[in-house]
């Protein structure tokens, strides 16, 4: 009998699919330079702290692999990131009881536990004096000392040597950390210094560009010719390649790390990244440092990358999703790994995005995890600090999470996913012409991502560059904010394969202003079909049968717009409503914050479609059902052809 409305919403939650150590690192192909087999799939759960009883917890709801962080570093609120003491004392100096005591500790908790081990690459205290740099702070001016890397890079293979040969059957994957919040993104907004000056010289040197002896003004970088946002190319060359430099003396970095622990790790393991954050949540994307993504993608000794899940749209009714263009790293050959780190609205320290109800956290963590499933990403659930805030200490929410690693596990990685006629592409490379400290450059991050969440429609997110191989034929509308610096060889790209008949292209602010060697507002009407700054939102019949969609000012594009112009490209609308949908072949996932009555319309007919949570057919030899979700609520349904 069900007494509470807290017990309906569970349902059967305490069911777990076939939920085993062994399930929980699953084998689904290769990945770049390893074998078959080798690329995985993880479900492990994480955090700061030891937090002992919940890493049992975890265990006995079938997830055994345990995400730690071998940590020498303080964190952003000046505590130490571990509780167990430094490893790394000074050069050539360790104290390996550290590590022992740590894995020892979970091993009591959890006596079949695997790990992935994070790898502390940030300066420890002994060494910020040494070197006048904290990487936590300016990983930009670390990355451009030649001599921190030598000997972090010393200290990293001396990790994985101690590691391998005495926990190396426990440890499947490792994560190199670095930068800001062990995260490689940088937190001086830009600013110069000696070391990143003379690493500035020699990239220069090495590009044939001559701007003289000195360094870009930072607090002229912080201006743009048009506007205040866009750099002209013809007379800001320097401030374009600075943020050029800024992201690829990082990108070096990682890639130099990772190909000297490649070389260390057995190929059989893999190796992880915190890198790509495009859709960030602060108007910082070419400070940031993530910018040059595709080349560390393309990377053989890097297996997946890491990212928390979307800062800016965590609440009810969101669609969260990842900082990362997952598609693009799947592209490449890679992996996403979807960190799950909302606190429920118990806990007291991680304020920002935190669930307000029960139910809410119910539906927010099914949410998150239904995002991972439908893209056949890996994820792992983040308790942060533990202790009096712990995110998972209520057995409700730990069963609700055993009832979708289960869940997850069905379906892994094998499906297609069923979101390409909607598709939203990424332009780093234009990032880099923008003035981020101008509002207006917000239109160019998460927006559109966010909007599109919330339209009750499935999409994809590309880079433009993908377009060069990914087949886009199915795709009805190309939503493409950051089409800023449109060069001959893009258009020629973007003609063979989005300028065509039969396509929406959506377009905000000022598409093609530059052609990468000068700028010229008229050429906007080339793709927007009106003239710059055309009031509201402009929809043109273009020469070719491409449909444009025009608006200056991206907050026109609301979700409901955004609805209302897929919906009139005659691409396949899901939900009766605005809501959050997720969908692969066999895997569909629904999440509304309102709740009610929604009709589901599906692409074909299906023989079954069944509630996943309950375990319950609601439809069959149906192209559409319609289902009462709860206020909020996440529904996952399995689709049967």
């Amino acid at each position: 009998m069900i007494t509470s409305r807290k017990e309906f919403i569970l349902g059967v939650a305490a069911v777990v699919f076939g939920a085993s150590a062994a399930g929980n690192v699953q084998a689904d192909g290769a990945a770049a330079g390893h074998p078959a087999g080798a690329r995985r799939q993880y479900i492990a759960y994480r955090s700061f702290r030891p937090q002992l009883e919940r890493t049992r917890d975890f265990a006995e709801m079938g997830i055994p692999l345990r995400v730690f962080f071998a940590s020498n570093t303080i964190n952003a609120f000046g505590n130490p990131y571990c509780d167990y003491p430094p490893i790394w004392k000074g050069v050539k100096k360790y104290d390996w009881s550290a590590l022992d005591a740590q894995i020892e500790d979970f091993l009591k908790a959890s006596p079949n536990a695997d790990f992935v081990c994070m790898i502390d690459l940030n300066t420890p205290y002994w060494a910020i004096r040494r070197f006048s740099i904290d990487s936590f702070t300016e990983i930009s001016h670390a990355a451009s000392d030649q001599g921190w890397i030598k000997i972090t890079k010393e200290w990293m293979l001396d990790f994985i040597a101690y590691a391998e040969k005495k926990w190396g059957s426990r440890i499947s994957a490792y994560i190199l950390s670095g930068g800001c919040t062990s995260e490689w993104y940088e937190w001086d907004k830009g600013r110069m210094g000696n070391v990143k000056n003379a690493a500035w010289a020699r990239w220069c040197k090495a590009r044939r560009l001559d701007y003289g002896p000195t360094v870009p003004d930072l607090a002229k970088i912080k201006s743009a010719a048009f506007e205040n946002l866009v750099y002209d190319p013809a007379k800001e060359r320097h401030k374009i390649d600075y943020w050029r430099f800024h992201n690829a003396v990082i990108a070096d970095a990682i890639l130099a790390y990772a190909s000297a622990a490649r070389k260390a790790i057995p190929k059989t393991k893999e190796i992880g990244i915190f890198y790509g954050y495009y859709y960030t949540s602060a108007a910082w994307q070419a400070s940031f440092g993530h910018l040059d993504y595709e080349r560390v993608y393309a990377s053989p000794d890097i297996d997946f990358f890491v990212s928390p899940a979307n800062y800016s749209d965590r609440q009810m009714g969101g669609g969260s999703g990842s900082q990362i263009v997952h598609s693009t790293a799947r592209l490449y050959g890679k992996r996403l790994l979807h960190e799950i780190d909302v606190g429920p609205h118990t806990q007291k320290f991680w304020k920002r995005g935190t669930w307000k109800t029960f139910e809410e956290d119910i539906a927010g963590n099914t949410r998150e995890a239904a995002f991972a499933t439908a893209n056949g990403c890996s994820y792992y659930w983040f308790d942060m600090w533990g202790g009096e805030n712990g995110f998972y200490d209520d057995p409700a929410i730990r069963r609700r999470i055993a009832k979708l690693a289960g869940i997850t596990r069905r379906y892994n990685a094998a499906f297609p996913h069923l979101a390409d006629e909607v598709l939203l592409v990424s332009d780093p490379e234009s990032i880099y012409h923008l003035n981020e400290k101008d509002p207006k450059e917000r239109a160019f991050g998460e927006y559109f991502r966010n909007a599109l969440s919330k339209t009750g429609i499935p999409f994809d997110v590309c880079t433009l560059s993908d377009l060069r191989t990914r087949d886009i034929s199915k795709t009805k509308v190309v939503v493409y904010p950051a089409a800023i610096n449109i060069t001959p060889e893009k258009r020629v790209l973007m003609e063979r394969t989005m300028l065509r008949c039969g396509k929406t292209v959506v377009w905000c602010y000022a598409p093609g202003i530059s052609n990468g060697r000068k700028l010229d507002v008229k050429r906007v009407k080339e793709y927007a079909g009106v003239p710059y700054a055309t009031p509201g939102v402009s929809t043109t019949k273009m020469e070719g049968g491409w449909t444009s969609v025009y608006a200056r000012d991206y907050r026109l594009y609301t979700p409901a717009k955004l609805r209302e112009v897929i919906a009139a490209s005659g691409a396949h609308v899901w939900a009766s409503k605005p809501c959050v949908v997720y969908a692969n072949e066999r895997f569909l996932a629904v999440h509304t914050k309102e709740g009610g009555e929604i009709k589901v319309s599906l692409p074909r007919k299906y023989a079954r479609v069944t509630d996943l949570l309950e375990d319950k057919v609601v439809a069959q030899d149906a192209d559409s059902f319609t289902f009462v979700f709860l206020s909020p609520d996440t529904r996952l349904f399995d689709l049967v052809e």
